[in-house]
């Protein structure tokens, strides 16, 4: 764990070279999962559980724990979580992952991009009615990810003994906490976590969606909120703490999988909602496209915006996907969807 950290530092530090640019004639189209006609719902979360089957390749030193191409994945996501959450590289480096999982599905049968999940769609109104987000196609028990878990009683100050507690404090609107009780992932066990644990340790996907929650982050105001930031460094420091949190909380509320800022992948709805995450920033860059194309700032270490342990990052910074999927590239390589190594584009943007 310690060598992996530092090489990620290394990296950061120094850069990455990455692969010759290619020209990008057929991009990918990344679609919002009501724009998916029933069928190709049903081949996403096959090609996503053909992920769970496929044999990992990755070092059994770097994540002995895992037992799948799915925990590869989810075992680099978990060793660099540290280093890329509230830093000015969370955004680059979630998008080289969503692009790298998305190039990973074509070898599972999906034909396209990853779908994204719109939270404008599923947020509850003023009248605080929560039907339309638990009613969300996204959680269809036969064409979706399934609902929540049972219901298990709790808070921060008081959780269940021998449960995982993610947000250090109270989820006020949560409503369930178990395992996934429904749906195509029904009963889905992680071999990896809960935290930062990458040795096997077979658990249980748990949720506890909290609608309001959810609609308070990552709703509609919070979505224009975030369009309305001048410049990256802004942009970036707010919206990982509102939209981006928002469909950690909405799904994972006090006990569940999504809120585990290591772990949360291992819950199939990560991807969409990362996805969305990625169209966010995109439809933030678009409004500026030849100024924020080049925008990037944040800090080296969690939490430092006063830059008084380190500096900022810059577009020169690598980013390293992990020994798992062996990316490399510095961020300047990743501040446009069509260029580089990326090659994708979304059906709408905000």
């Amino acid at each position: 764990m310690v060598a992996i950290t530092s090489l990620w530092t290394a990296v950061l530090l120094a850069g990455v070279a990455v692969s010759e640019a290619k020209s990008c004639k057929k991009p990918f189209i990344r679609r919002e999962w009501r724009s998916l006609s029933v069928k190709e719902r049903d081949q996403y979360i096959k090609a996503q559980k053909c992920l769970m089957k496929k044999p990992p390749q990755s070092s059994t030193v770097d994540i002995p724990g895992a037992r799948s191409r799915w925990d590869d994945f989810l075992g680099t996501h978990i060793i660099n979580a540290d280093d890329v959450h509230f830093t000015g590289v969370f955004y680059p480096y979630h998008r080289l992952l969503m692009y790298s999982y998305e190039q990973e599905l074509q070898t599972c049968g999906w034909k396209g991009g990853v779908p994204y999940w719109d939270w404008t769609l599923d947020a509850a109104g003023p009248d605080n009615d929560t039907s339309v987000f638990v009613n969300s196609p996204i959680f269809d028990n036969k064409h979706g990810f399934g609902g929540n878990g049972a219901w298990i009683p709790g808070n921060f100050s008081n959780p269940e003994p021998g449960l995982p507690v993610n947000p250090p404090w109270d989820v006020p609107d949560r409503s369930g906490g178990d395992c996934i009780k429904s749906g195509p992932f029904s009963g889905l066990k992680s071999n990896l976590g809960p935290g930062n644990g990458t040795a096997y340790n077979p658990n249980c996907i748990r949720r506890d969606f909290a609608p309001l929650s959810f609609r308070d982050k990552s709703g509609p105001a919070a979505v224009e909120d975030g369009m309305q930031q001048g410049d990256f460094g802004h942009f970036d420091r707010l919206t990982q703490s509102t939209t981006h949190s928002g469909g950690h909380w909405g799904v994972g509320g006090l006990y569940g999988t999504m809120t585990d800022k290591w772990q949360s992948p291992a819950d199939p709805l990560f991807w969409v909602h990362h996805a969305n995450v990625d169209r966010f920033w995109w439809s933030w860059q678009i409004r500026d496209l030849k100024k924020r194309e080049k925008d990037i700032s944040g800090p080296l270490v969690n939490f430092d915006y006063n830059n008084e342990a380190a500096g900022n990052v810059t577009l020169d910074h690598g980013i390293f996907i992990g020994e798992t999927v062996k990316l490399k590239a510095k961020v300047k390589d990743v501040m446009h969807i069509k260029k580089g190594l990326l090659c994708y584009e979304y059906e709408d943007t905000y």
